[in-house]
């Protein structure tokens, strides 16, 4: 006899209930990102301030609600709050504690 596990109780479940278990499980499986160690904070700062002032292309990795995220484009400016990245469709604030790799895009010409 060929037991099914658990699928045999999900048709029995609400929606509801389908969702709460999904982000249950992906919240318990989910491991935060490893520290970084100062001269990787650093790194960052230095390529992050370098793409500003030149005005280069960026590709920023964010840590953002239990999963990494990359945008791309030019960092406008940086305040307290964080950074302001302007991408081809829209300009988004990112806090800096977010932010956990940066790389900049070379053109051609350099």
């Amino acid at each position: 006899m060929k037991d099914r596990g658990a699928m045999k109780w999900t048709s029995m479940m609400l929606p509801e209930h389908l969702l709460l278990l999904k982000k249950w499980k992906q919240e318990v499986l989910t491991e935060p990102p490893r520290e970084r160690a100062e001269w990787e904070l650093e790194e960052l700062q230095q390529t992050i301030t370098r793409a500003l002032l030149q005005r280069n292309y960026m590709m920023l990795t964010i840590w953002d609600d239990a999963n990494f995220v990359q945008y791309g484009g030019i960092i406008k400016g940086i305040n307290e709050m964080g950074l302001v990245l302007e991408t081809i469709t829209t300009t988004k604030h990112i806090a800096l504690k977010y932010i956990y790799a940066a790389h900049m895009e070379m053109d051609g010409n350099e």
